[in-house]
């Protein structure tokens, strides 16, 4: 039986009003049971926030609770670590980039592309023939290795051709990068620019150990290339001729000693192209009336004198007519000019030492005089032998 509320009706006396008061404990029951159940989902959220920051803090090996005596691994920086950017993306992507430009994009480090070389910043401006790199970080994919044309072009990916001729390495690299950004092709590119410089040559010939063509990598003296061929032979001369680049005319003619003791010109410094050319030592003819007469080189020492030669010639004989040496050398003009010295005098020091040159020739004539007087003393002392032995 539902239970009824009855009322008193204040419009009829004596009457009264019957209310159902079920209804009303069914809508309370509900509500009391709807607000459990968002107690229940407050607590349960509330215990989930308070648990989540204990499971995040338990591995954790830095806190000062509980700390690790493992060693701390220290992952490396990014090869561009003053760009937190993004790698570089083209800003208008081209229709028939390489398939393999996306893979390559994605690489978050900056890894120059092309092989590994010997490259260098080079020396002097690039010249056709030289093998030019182009590194791009961030974007290998326009990055690339190869020679400089003979009209002094690289081509560029995306870019076209690129006039390198004259520049130098650190000249080049900010060229790239302005034409990549002019072109709307990237944005911020860094750009490294190495070359290896094959005309930059110097010709080594000659009278040296070895000899051939050598780079010329920065600036190097006479004395470093003729090192680096391995030093001047035994039959060196004194004489180095330098021939400008292109032409073996008009040589610049240096002077050399092979002893390293007067080397004026050791720091003269050589230019790219230019061809060294050591000469052979030179060769001082002796004859006539000497005990040793030959050809003798001048190799050790370019001041080598008169007295130096005829002592290499064991001297003069006695019938010799020393006063009257003649002396043959060949002038700038390319003529012979018969010189008188007066060796006795030069070997006794009352006249002043001649430096000899290659080719001269020394020439010592006979003295009939003494000849005839030595001839005719032998002739005496066998007479005066021959008497005595037949007087007894």
């Amino acid at each position: 039986m539902q239970p009824v509320l009855r009322i008193p009706s204040p419009a009829t006396a004596g009457t009264t009003t019957a209310i159902d008061v079920n209804p009303v404990r069914r809508c309370s029951k509900l509500v009391r049971r709807e607000m459990l159940r968002v107690v229940a989902a407050i607590g349960i959220l509330q215990l989930t926030l308070c648990v989540a920051p204990a499971q995040g803090q338990a591995p954790d090996s830095g806190g000062l609770s509980s700390q690790s005596s493992e060693p701390v691994q220290i992952t490396p920086a990014p090869s561009n670590p003053a760009s937190n950017a993004s790698p570089l993306e083209p800003i208008f992507p081209q229709a028939n980039a390489p398939a393999g430009a996306a893979a390559a994009r994605s690489s978050r480090y900056a890894t120059p592309a092309g092989p590994s070389s010997g490259a260098g910043l080079g020396y002097g401006p690039i010249r056709p023939g030289d093998i030019v790199e182009v590194q791009v970080f961030d974007a290998p994919e326009y990055s690339l290795r190869m020679p400089v044309s003979p009209g002094g072009e690289i081509a560029i990916p995306y870019a076209g051709l690129f006039h390198i001729e004259g520049m130098t390495s650190i000249e080049a690299a900010p060229a790239i990068a302005r034409l990549f950004v002019q072109q709307q092709i990237l944005r911020d590119p860094r750009v490294i620019v190495t070359t290896e410089q094959f005309g930059y040559n110097v010709t080594v010939m000659g009278e040296v150990r070895s000899p051939g063509i050598y780079a010329l990598a920065g600036k190097k003296r006479l004395i470093d290339m003729l090192t680096q061929a391995g030093g001047v032979s035994d039959r060196a001369g004194h004489v180095i001729e330098i021939f400008p680049a292109g032409s073996m005319k008009n040589p610049h003619t240096v002077l050399w000693d092979p002893t390293l003791r007067e080397n004026d010109n050791a720091e003269l410094e050589i230019k790219t192209g230019e061809t060294i050319l050591v000469s052979r030592c030179g060769v001082v003819y002796v004859g006539g009336n000497v005990t040793r007469p030959g050809a003798f080189p001048l190799c050790d020492s370019n001041h080598t004198t008169l007295s130096e030669v005829m002592a290499l010639a064991q001297g003069a004989k006695a019938s010799s007519w020393s006063q009257r040496t003649l002396l043959l050398r060949t002038s700038e003009s390319g003529t012979r000019v018969v010189q008188k010295v007066k060796l006795e005098d030069v070997l006794r020091g009352r006249a002043v030492d001649i430096t000899m040159q290659p080719d001269d020739i020394l020439f010592i004539p006979p003295s009939v005089l003494k000849a005839a007087s030595k001839t005719a003393l032998t002739a005496a002392v066998g007479f005066a032998t021959q008497a005595y032995f037949y007087s007894r």
